[in-house]
């Protein structure tokens, strides 16, 4: 039957699962912070909204039933406080016909003027101006508007401290009901207002079917009894006109006077009102193929009382249809009927259920919903954290140690994730990677590690020292065939450290003219600058020249071995003046700092 017990908490409910909305979005939400706020709104509004619709619907109940509380508290005034409990609750509903629908709305206010011996409907007699009526076995409740049904049922449950209604007796005044269609109308407006109400209470509430059929006063057949059957299980619609015949021929037959006719023809009407209900009205109460929930009819019965036929109605026309007969016309008065008290034979009295006990339930229930939900956006941005630790080490592996500069800036990554971790492992991991699911504590060793490995580039050799003699012939500057071999280790070293600048001295003894040496020394490091820049393909511009001639020498001039050692042409790698690292990544086309 769904949550919706009498007295069920459903603000409590909404606040806390708004609760739990709030705390998952402030300690496990995954998403940025901009979605967080959005969402939180959210349901700040959605609980504010829900939380308006049910006070205004508990309003609602509590003003539309308020009267019908009163009514039972003083009629029961006088009797023991838990007479409540211990007798039947039955709302009876139904009996009116459609056409008197409105009529009896507006003759309700004066009959509550009026006193208690003022009542209006098919069925006024029955009860008092409030509605309320009391019996040795079962507290008699009616209600004629199908919308206030289940606000009366809850508001009775309320009343009896959760024991709801016992069962639910539906009225039919056979003669009144007008037309098939009116009749279809009634039972499909009664069936939604029976099943709600049973949602309302939580339980399939027991229903008793009484038909009434009226028939004018003739004391030779006495008091009509009832014809029919009862128990807690639910009845079976075929069997019920043979059974019901077999004992209103048993009544007819037991006849004592000598002028069996009366009783004769009672039972003949009652066997056609059972058929007619059969045929009409049951089926239109159990059929599941209806569109809602099949009543649980345990009880049905026919009487007949003082009245008249109605040879309009639609029983009259059913009665009409099988016997060729027309009845007359009923006379509208309101009817002398006796309460279906056989009826409720055999139906227990329903337990008290308490709406606390499956509303912790459905918190519980909740709760595991939140923590499931915060257990699955853990193990989601633990894996993120893992991923994007790992993909950081790999990329840093990954880089070779020549391209130090993208080293240095994964390695910086490294360190952020590094920092990070040691934040969860000091103070503590948050929630949104906790409750137990943290992947990162094997990883941060891992990446202190790497950390350690990293080792910044060896400076490059300040100058690389080539013999003049092996790249020139004396006095020339044009590089002898095969010098290359000698110039492969200075290409090497050049292309190895692309973000340099590169000089290029010349260097003479002191023999001869030292104007002249001056100008040799340049025109061979000239000579070296050009075949460097050619086999490289490194623009001239990365290249400078210097001429000392003898003005530098690194030994003294007077041997021959000195001499040897002065004629030198010396390649130098000059850092560019742009460039913040020592590795030097810079960009081309600049000048060197300084080639002095």
């Amino acid at each position: 039957m769904g949550p919706r017990l009498s007295g069920y908490p459903y603000r409590i409910l909404f606040a806390w699962v708004a609760t739990l909305a709030l705390i998952w979005l402030a300690l496990c939400s995954p998403w940025s912070s901009g979605w967080n706020w959005t969402c939180a709104a959210g349901v700040i509004v959605v609980l504010l909204v829900a939380m308006a619709i049910a006070t205004r619907r508990i309003r609602e109940r509590q003003a539309s039933t308020r009267h019908v509380l009163v009514a039972i508290d003083a009629a029961l005034a006088s009797l023991p406080a838990d007479v409540k409990r211990n007798m039947l609750l039955v709302i009876a509903v139904g009996g009116a016909s459609l056409a008197e629908t409105a009529a009896r709305k507006e003759r309700a206010a004066e009959n509550r003027e009026a006193g208690p011996g003022h009542a209006d409907g098919s069925f006024a007699n029955l009860f008092g101006a409030y509605s309320v009526r009391i019996t040795d076995t079962a507290i008699w409740v009616r209600t004629d508007e199908p919308a206030r049904l289940a606000h009366l049922a809850d508001a009775l449950t309320r009343w009896r401290d959760g024991q709801g209604p016992d069962a639910l007796a539906y009225l039919i005044a056979a003669d009144r009901m007008a037309t098939e269609s009116g009749l279809a109308a009634s039972l499909k407006r009664w069936r939604s207002a029976i099943a709600e109400a049973a949602r309302a209470v939580g339980y399939r509430i027991p229903v008793c079917v009484a038909v009434y059929a009226e028939e004018e006063a003739n004391p030779a057949a006495g008091e009509s009894p009832w014809f029919g059957v009862c128990g807690a299980s639910a009845l079976e619609i075929d069997t019920l006109p043979a059974l019901v015949a077999s004992r209103l021929e048993h009544y007819a037959r037991a006849a004592i006077s000598a002028n069996p006719g009366p009783r004769a023809r009672r039972a003949a009407r009652l066997d056609a009102l059972t058929r007619w209900a059969c045929d009409a009205v049951l089926p239109a109460l159990v059929d599941a193929q209806r569109g809602s929930q099949p009543l649980h009819i345990t009880g049905f019965g026919v009487t007949a009382v003082e009245g008249r036929h109605a040879s309009g109605s639609a029983y009259g026309q059913f009665v009409s249809s099988i016997t060729g007969l027309a009845l007359s016309a009923a006379n509208g008065t309101g009817l002398a009927c006796p309460l279906p008290e056989p009826l409720i034979r055999g139906i227990a009295p329903q337990p008290a259920r308490q709406a606390w006990p499956r509303a912790l339930a459905h918190a519980f229930i909740w709760l595991v919903a939140c923590f499931c939900a915060a257990a699955a956006a853990s193990a989601w941005q633990n894996r993120a954290l893992v991923e994007r630790v790992v993909t950081d080490m790999s990329r840093y592996k990954a880089i070779a140690p020549a391209h130090d500069a993208a080293r240095v800036d994964a390695l910086q990554a490294i360190k952020r994730d590094r920092d990070e971790l040691e934040r969860y492992a000091s103070a503590g991991v948050p929630p949104r990677l906790g409750l137990g699911l943290y992947s990162g504590a094997p990883l941060l060793p891992l990446a202190n590690a790497l950390i350690a490995t990293y080792q910044p580039p060896l400076p490059p050799p300040s100058t690389i020292e080539l013999d003049s003699l092996s790249l020139f012939r004396t006095g020339s500057a044009v590089l002898n065939p095969g010098s290359n071999r000698m110039l492969v280790s200075a290409l090497e070293l050049i292309k190895a450290h692309p973000g340099t600048r590169v000089l290029v001295a010349g260097h003479t003894d002191s023999i001869g003219n030292a104007g002249a040496n001056l100008r040799l020394s340049a025109s061979r490091a000239a000579s070296v600058r050009d075949w460097l820049a050619d086999a490289s393909g490194i623009p001239l511009t990365h290249f400078a020249i210097q001429g000392y001639g003898d003005t530098r020498p690194k030994s003294a001039n007077d041997t021959e071995a000195g001499r040897a050692a002065n004629r030198r042409v010396e390649i130098t790698l000059v850092p560019d003046c742009r460039d913040d690292r020592s590795s030097g990544l810079s960009p081309q086309g600049h000048p060197a700092c300084s080639f002095e």
